[in-house]
């Protein structure tokens, strides 16, 4: 096999940060190429050069042969080099052909949509996408969604496909089928980075592997020999978390609910059912999570918890009172606390500092209505408290939040959560765009919080961490419960069924035992 991308010495500085450290590293041609580590490692920085959002300070990049000087994006795409970001680049009002007419380079004035729907057409049938080009993007699954990048790569001409994150939207038999399409891909001559924090998925589609750490290449592994404990050595060297091994409390007998839901009802901002008749409820002590591809009900129903979306009808008890009338202020002061969906822009101020953002919670726990002293020592407790009792190390106090990565902004915000006692924590994806190592840390106080008899609502789009960790899980699907499992009885691939089709049928029963 040929070496199709080589990047060689590439440094990278912001300031007094080295991000990327004489980075070299070769990707052979139609191989997948995994690329681990973790945040702040540098894979970040280093995709961003290769994508020329940033042009390094030292190194060289040669593509197929041909020696590269990439200054913007438009020259990467122009070299062959396409991206497919975590969130997805298209405009949901638009038609499939609108977004990708969009994404092509020299379409002309007068677009030819029959052109490109046939073009659209001939990929999906090639790759059996089974994408209809006239639909609406908002009205397609995250799968589809993901599928429509990947043909707006291919139409546009790459040859080299970057994936960041690729799994994090998808359900179980999505993810197996994204792998299918990487093997199709790469038979028919694409190279493909897939950028993840899953072991797992990344020695199932893998043909080699890279970790990077503090900026830096530790090594290389084909597939064939790697592990995971290999893979988790190279990534977190002597750093040691293991959720797995935390021993919870039982959760006590004959209590009342900490959390009743009962036939909730909702809409979401375009004024359509986001919640209909949802009923639920969580103990003392309990993690209910809570299983669904993003855009459920799961961002709806946690608003409405707290207040910041209204209800059509139903009920919510909090410690057996009613709080559905209740305003957001009095529902926090009630004991609800909230890790959200997008920390940065729902969970922090992006222009105040990390410790102007910890101090926060101590202005939203008070009645007082009028201007306050910051307490700034109670801030820095919390930066400390949870460094000292987890061991995950929080940045500099006076740096301001936009000047952070989104795994760091998630640490400040989760610290600032869980450093006061709360009645109900409300805990939205708490380990997306975390490392290993973090990741295990976040699961680790999560299962404390539970233990000091908090109830915690999780809702993730990680399978493995939803059975690792939850006491319950319950599966949302339009707005609606639609099943409850206990996690040591559960069929992971029952879940992602009922999380894509709202059932678990006895054809797809068949088509599961036969794979």
């Amino acid at each position: 096999m040929t070496d199709f991308l080589v990047l060689d010495g590439i440094t990278k500085r912001f300031g007094n940060l080295v991000a990327n450290d004489q980075i070299s590293l070769r990707i052979q041609k139609q191989h997948v190429h995994a690329l681990l580590g973790e945040n702040g490692a540098g894979k970040s920085t280093l995709m961003k050069i290769l994508y020329g959002v940033y042009k390094p300070d030292a190194g060289t990049i040669t593509l197929d042969g041909k020696l590269l000087n990439i200054h913007s994006p438009q020259a990467s795409r122009a070299a062959g080099i396409g991206m497919v970001f975590q969130s997805f680049m298209l405009i949901p009002a638009f038609t499939v052909i609108e977004n990708i007419a969009l994404s092509l380079r020299d379409v002309g004035i007068v677009v030819d949509e029959k052109k490109i729907e046939h073009d659209i057409r001939e990929i999906s049938d090639k790759y059996r996408f089974g994408i209809e080009p006239r639909a609406k993007v908002w009205q397609l699954p995250l799968g589809a969604q993901q599928k429509i990048e990947i043909i707006k790569l291919v139409m546009a001409g790459a040859r080299l496909l970057i994936f960041d994150e690729p799994t994090s939207v998808l359900a179980p038999h999505e993810v197996e089928g994204l792998f299918d399409i990487f093997n199709r891909l790469r038979l028919d001559g694409y190279t493909i980075i897939f950028i993840s924090h899953k072991l797992n998925e990344v020695l199932a589609c893998s043909d080699e592997i890279t970790v990077l750490r503090g900026g830096r290449v530790v090594g290389s592994v084909v597939r064939a020999d790697a592990t995971e404990s290999l893979l988790v050595s190279m990534i977190v060297g002597d750093k040691t978390a293991d959720s797995s091994t935390y021993a919870r409390k039982s959760i006590p007998a004959n209590v009342e609910p900490v959390l009743q839901v009962r036939d909730l009802c909702a809409k979401d901002d375009r004024n359509r059912p986001a919640l209909e008749n949802i009923s639920l409820h969580i103990l003392p002590g309990e993690i209910l999570g809570v299983a669904g591809v993003s855009g459920n009900g799961q961002k709806e129903l946690g608003e409405v918890i707290q207040g910041v979306r209204p209800a059509l009808s139903g009920s919510i008890k909090l410690a057996g009172q009613e709080i559905i009338h209740t305003s957001i202020a009095q529902i926090r002061r009630t004991g609800v606390t909230c890790v959200p969906e997008d920390p940065l822009r729902q969970g922090a101020v992006p222009v105040m500092s990390v410790e102007e953002n910890l101090a926060l919670s101590d202005a939203s726990s008070t009645q007082q209505r009028d201007w306050q002293r910051m307490n700034w020592s109670a801030a820095r407790s919390r930066a400390s408290w949870f460094t000292e009792k987890f061991g995950l190390k929080m940045p500099r106090l006076n740096v301001a939040i936009e000047a952070l990565s989104g795994g760091n902004v998630q640490r400040i915000v989760f610290a600032r959560e869980l450093s006061a006692p709360a009645k109900l924590l409300l805990a939205y994806y708490p380990t997306r765009g975390l490392d290993i190592h973090a990741a295990e840390i976040v699961r680790l106080a999560l299962l404390d919080y539970r233990d000091q008899g908090a109830a915690i609502l999780l809702i993730s789009e990680d399978l493995d961490e939803l059975f690792a960790i939850s006491d319950r899980i319950m599966v949302m699907y339009h707005g609606q419960n639609v099943g409850e499992r206990l996690p040591a009885e559960a069929d992971v691939q029952q879940i992602g069924y009922l999380m894509t089709d709202g059932k678990y049928t006895p054809e797809q029963e068949v088509e599961h035992v036969a794979s």
